[in-house]
């Protein structure tokens, strides 16, 4: 009976996570199809030249942006190190580090010289973010991608134990993430934490590179297991 029970609760939501997944996959696949056969190629080039010399960067959206991930393969390429803040405010059981532990924590990481730093957290320390950083990333993308991103990642949490903080992946815990006070967040992200962080994202991408991706999948052209950073 508690077998049925659980392929009762995980078979759709397998089922959801691999709808999810796919359709991600095929627009991914669609958008480096597009821009390679588009006159854009120059300027796709241009924000990879611009993230091959940086040093600093951070990379800033909603949650579901894709943040983590274009992270991720971008320090594998540059060899940067990632920093994610969520691991830093994260920690074992999913407590939360203290507003003191976060801020050292943080600040410690904007005293080095290399570095891909990405989440939000526009509260803590953002400004100086931004003034330590020499590229400045944004993923800016709708709600729709936004929400549907935050539902992979939970899905990944819940029924794999991935995509989790370093402080709890040891612990192969389910989470299902996804609380009401959360989806409202992200869905009023464009509306209320946008207008907030635009003006001083704009102030300083004007000394800065600033580069603005309109969708997750924009970056894929340049996320391509093909593609080579230049020496």
């Amino acid at each position: 009976m508690d077998s049925v029970k659980y392929a009762i609760v995980f078979l759709p939501l397998f089922l959801l996570y691999l709808l999810l997944k796919g359709g991600a996959l095929a627009v991914g696949f669609l958008y480096r199809l597009i821009y390679s056969t588009l006159t854009l190629r120059g300027e796709v080039s241009d924000e990879l030249l611009a993230v091959q010399h940086a040093k600093r960067i951070i990379i800033i959206g909603s949650p579901g942006s894709g943040k983590t991930f274009l992270a991720k393969r971008l320090s594998m390429w540059t060899h940067l190190p990632h920093i994610s803040l969520d691991d830093l405010y994260w920690g074992p059981e999913w407590k939360r580090s203290t507003d003191k532990q976060f801020h050292k924590q943080l600040g410690e990481v904007l005293q080095g010289e290399e570095w891909i730093i990405e989440g939000n957290y526009h509260e803590r320390y953002f400004t100086e973010r931004l003034q330590r950083s020499d590229t400045i990333i944004v993923m800016d993308v709708s709600t729709i991608e936004a929400i549907s991103g935050v539902i992979t990642r939970s899905l990944n949490r819940f029924l794999f134990s991935k995509e989790l903080p370093k402080g709890v992946e040891q612990e192969a815990i389910r989470i299902w993430d996804i609380s009401p006070r959360f989806v409202r967040f992200v869905l009023g992200f464009r509306r209320r934490i946008r207008p907030k962080i635009w003006p001083l994202i704009l102030q300083y991408g004007n000394e800065r590179n600033l580069i603005i991706l309109k969708s997750k999948y924009r970056s894929c052209p340049w996320l391509s297991s093909d593609r080579q950073l230049s020496p």
